[in-house]
């Protein structure tokens, strides 16, 4: 069990020290989920905002007053010494210091790639929480912490980690993995809301949220970007550009989510699909999968399937009568509170919670409306463009731009609502991750990493 590594590890006075760079809503639940283990700290913490920080270690039940400000590695490393938990606004202070592991949870592709590259190079451990900086650049950033000896993991606790253990699951066994993915709360129209439709449309009265953040999921690019995540971590594709996001009952995923030839809705077996708990017409999927993960599953041989049949209802077990697919499902994920489980796994076991194998999908841009030269675009939860998940082959063949490097690009050709966008589209402005991304383009042409293989 992982609780006894961590009681040993407690034991012997060498817990594991945890650095966490953001202390936004998902960081503050990491930061304050590791304040209440055994066998761990929550040892450093950066945040441009250190009330921020403050603010999550007390709610992880930390005295205000024990937790100290550094600026520098050498005084995290004091208050680290000393049993203290540091604050800093300095990231590379953090990543210097004498933490075991990296949490990077900033939201920004940017900062996550540049936070993550400097990790390594460090030798940390990394677990990256941006999910956005691992769908860009994450392939590259696996294959560099592979080469320096320390281990690159997604988080365990999102969608795409928990999805992919799912699929591990299953391919394990023998299984045959048709689908996987997510629940979501999708409308065709969504695609083009902004963050001035968030209020309206989720409902919210006077509550104080970040728009662009919900209407990432609103618009589903957040959706488009965690399967793309769970496609680079499996090989799984998308069916088609942008996913089908059927809207189905649970039971229905096993009958809907396989070929076209046995009733279902797809071309290919092999893919990475997001389940919609809404109608097209807005009425609610009355039992719908919003909140969790599946991965409907199928076998060479029909004994297990038609086994597992037998029992009925008694093994609460999801099987297609008419496809004879089996569906297994996980209805609730932790977030945040549950990535110490991923890093427990990563210090007592050596074994990430997903990585990219390659880079198999992307996230690629539609236009949330018409836009003449000059428009630049605002990337994820804007008001310009919405993702889109795809294939990597097809994004790379047709120039099309990702998602990750969107914020700040300027149109110099038109683009008409619901178009992809390109890389001949736009001008991009220098960045941190548009080198990395270079790099990686680089690497994927050299050994294939795209899936083509």
């Amino acid at each position: 069990m992982l609780y006894d590594g961590l009681d040993e590890l407690e034991k012997n006075g060498k817990p594991i020290a945890v650095g966490i760079v953001g202390a936004g809503t998902f960081g503050t639940q990491i930061i304050s989920q590791v304040c209440q283990m055994t066998g761990m700290r929550m040892s450093a913490v950066a945040d441009l905002q250190t009330d921020r920080a403050v603010r999550a270690l007390v709610l992880g039940g930390k005295a205000e007053d024990t937790i100290l400000s550094a600026q520098t590695a050498g005084e995290i490393d004091k208050a680290i010494s000393a049993g203290r938990a540091a604050v800093t606004t300095s990231a590379s202070a953090l990543i210097g210091s004498n933490i075991d592991v990296v949490v990077e949870a900033t939201g920004n592709p940017d900062l996550g790639a540049k936070h993550g590259h400097m990790a390594i190079l460090k030798k940390k451990h990394l677990v990256m929480v941006t999910v956005e900086a691992e769908v860009l650049v994450g392939y590259l950033l696996k294959t560099m912490a592979d080469s320096a000896g320390v281990i690159y993991s997604a988080a365990y606790g999102d969608e795409p980690s928990l999805a992919y253990e799912l699929c591990d699951w299953a391919k394990t066994l023998g299984f045959q993995v048709i689908a996987a993915g997510k629940g979501a709360r999708f409308k065709p129209d969504f695609r083009r809301a902004t963050p001035d439709d968030v209020a309206e449309l989720y409902g919210f009265k006077g509550q104080d949220y970040n728009a662009r953040m919900f209407c990432s999921f609103l618009d589903n690019t957040k959706s488009a970007i965690e399967m793309t995540a769970l496609s680079n971590m499996t090989g799984l594709l998308p069916d088609i550009r942008g996913m089908h996001f059927p809207p189905l009952e649970l039971n229905e995923i096993p009958e809907k989510l396989c070929l076209k030839s046995e009733g279902g809705i797809l071309d290919h077996e092999g893919v990475v699909e997001a389940v919609s708990s809404l109608h097209p017409d807005g009425r609610n999927v009355e039992q719908s999968i919003r909140g969790g993960m599946y991965a409907v599953i199928g076998s060479a041989t029909p004994f297990a399937v038609e086994s597992l049949a037998s029992y009925g209802e008694i093994l609460g077990m999801v099987i297609g009568p008419r496809s004879k697919k089996a569906m297994i499902y996980r209805r609730q994920h932790f977030v945040g509170h549950e990535v110490p489980i991923g890093i427990a796994r990563m210090m007592l076991l050596g074994k990430p919670s997903g990585a990219p194998r390659a880079h198999f999908s992307e996230v690629v841009l539609g236009a949330k409306k018409d836009m003449e030269p000059g428009t630049v675009l605002d990337g994820e939860g804007g008001y310009t463009v919405y993702g889109l998940a795809e294939r990597a082959d097809v994004a790379r063949k047709q120039r099309l731009l990702p998602m990750g490097l969107a914020q700040g690009a300027e149109l110099i050709r038109p683009v008409a609502v619901d178009d992809v966008v390109t890389y001949d589209d736009v001008k991009l402005p220098d960045s941190f991750s548009l080198n990395l991304r270079r790099l990686q383009d680089s690497l994927v042409q050299a050994d294939g990493g795209d899936g083509d293989k």
